[in-house]
């Protein structure tokens, strides 16, 4: 997934030329802890149940990686409930 296991997650994300006083980000992808797309397949169950409490736990150790994290928040804002199925979250 990561070229460089200790590469800064800025070097994921392109910085718009406008924006000229971008901090550099302090946090390192820390290899096999961030919640990649595979881990995020495997915590569906076949009826399309997210188990949150492994989920979440695996973010906090670290963090999710940006190829998914718009799939990802819309559990953690609260737009699709983690008890819903596919079909369900479909008709949203």
């Amino acid at each position: 997934m990561w070229r460089d296991p200790g590469a800064p997650a800025d070097s994921f994300y392109q910085v718009r030329p406008e924006c000229t006083s971008v901090p550099k980000t302090r946090f390192r992808i820390k290899a096999g802890k961030t919640l990649s797309a595979r881990k995020w397949r495997a915590a569906f169950t076949s009826e399309g149940y997210l188990d949150i409490g492994k989920t979440l736990s695996q973010i906090y150790r670290g963090g999710i990686h940006p190829s998914i994290r718009g799939e990802v928040w819309v559990f953690l804002w609260g737009c699709y409930d983690p008890k819903s199925t596919v079909e369900e979250r479909e008709h949203i």
